[in-house]
């Protein structure tokens, strides 16, 4: 999936969770499960609310996606 030129910038909640992704997932890898990262981002501190709302961001913006409940992160070489 090809990410379209963002009209505005990720809010900085959405990039610090995208950072901690990118740091677990490999772009071509199968990902991790849903449970799994939500787990591991309430651990590293983010509040319930805000790992709902950045992962929900970053879908919609075509930074990750999810297949099978794992999150996927899309490359951005495409």
């Amino acid at each position: 999936m090809k990410r379209s030129p963002a009209s505005r910038p990720l809010p900085t909640y959405a990039e610090e969770v995208l950072e901690h992704l990118q740091s677990k997932i490999e772009p071509t890898a199968d990902g991790l499960p849903q449970d799994k990262v939500e787990t591991n981002l309430d651990i590293e501190g983010f509040e319930d609310s805000t790992i709902d709302v950045a992962l929900e961001e970053l879908l919609n913006r075509g930074y990750i996606y999810i297949v099978n409940d794992h999150i996927r992160l899309t490359d951005s070489d495409s």
